[in-house]
């Protein structure tokens, strides 16, 4: 009798793959294949073909975000609010708990401290995981500028919210517990604060059901475009390091 074949491998992501695939699928590729040894994902070789023909538009279409909510001001600890995990590589995040109220998982104290999904080839590291009260799991992302107006639109932050709805999946999946939503927190390092806020991004039915499809859709593109956009193309690490040829926008060398 055969033994049945195991299924492919999984190609491990992280939300922070997901991000900038949402933005430019070729960024993507230049960062994994030049990026630290993470959890045990090795680096990759870039699959974008040498006659890529270039995106006007991301592939990936937009998370659910009609149930956000844009909160201005800042985010307070509650007193029943407990801190549960921490990304030991932010050292510099604004919200400041209480040693009493620091409560952290043995699970994942150094080296091990990243976060893995097996099951979704998901793998990544939050700044923080609250646990609120009542017991909600929530994961923080920390962003080190303004909360932007008009979230909404066009010119606002939507890779934030697919960087949060990936990490409520991972903190389901590592902590057994499905958090009702993820949190974006905007500190504002100018204008004396006058932009802080936080995002609350819900997580669903509705949002599991995009991240999957998601990472579906990032595991079967064989091509993985360059999206050329001042927008894009001007923030690009790999752009401002000279590995980009496709970018609309180059650093200024002064």
């Amino acid at each position: 009798m055969l033994t049945p074949l195991a299924p492919p491998a999984l190609e491990h992501l992280t939300p922070h793959d997901l991000v900038t695939y949402f933005r430019c699928p070729h960024e993507m590729e230049l960062q994994r294949s030049h990026r630290p040894h993470v959890a045990g994902l090795a680096t990759a070789p870039i699959r974008t073909p040498a006659d890529v023909v270039p995106l006007h538009r991301s592939p990936l279409f937009a998370p659910p975000v009609g149930r956000l909510t844009v909160n201005e001001g800042r985010l307070d600890v509650g007193t029943s609010d407990r801190l549960v995990y921490e990304d030991p590589g932010e050292d510099d995040l604004p919200v400041v708990f209480p040693p009493e109220q620091i409560r952290l998982d043995a699970r994942f104290q150094p080296p091990r401290t990243t976060l893995v999904d097996p099951a979704w080839g998901l793998a990544g590291r939050p700044d923080w995981v609250v646990e609120r009260s009542g017991g909600a799991l929530v994961p923080v992302e920390y962003k080190a500028t303004h909360l932007f107006v008009g979230y909404h639109e066009a010119h606002g932050r939507l890779f934030d919210t697919v960087q949060a709805v990936a990490e409520c999946r991972l903190v389901e999946a590592v902590f057994g517990r499905r958090p009702p939503y993820g949190i974006v927190l905007y500190g504002d390092q100018a204008g004396d604060g006058a932009h802080e806020g936080w995002v609350e991004v819900p997580y669903g039915d509705a949002e599991e059901r995009w991240l999957k499809v998601a990472l579906d859709q990032v595991r079967a593109d064989g091509v993985r475009a360059p999206v050329p956009a001042e927008r894009n193309c001007a923030p690009c690490e790999p752009n401002a390091a000279g590995l980009c040829r496709y970018a609309a926008a180059r650093p200024r060398r002064d």
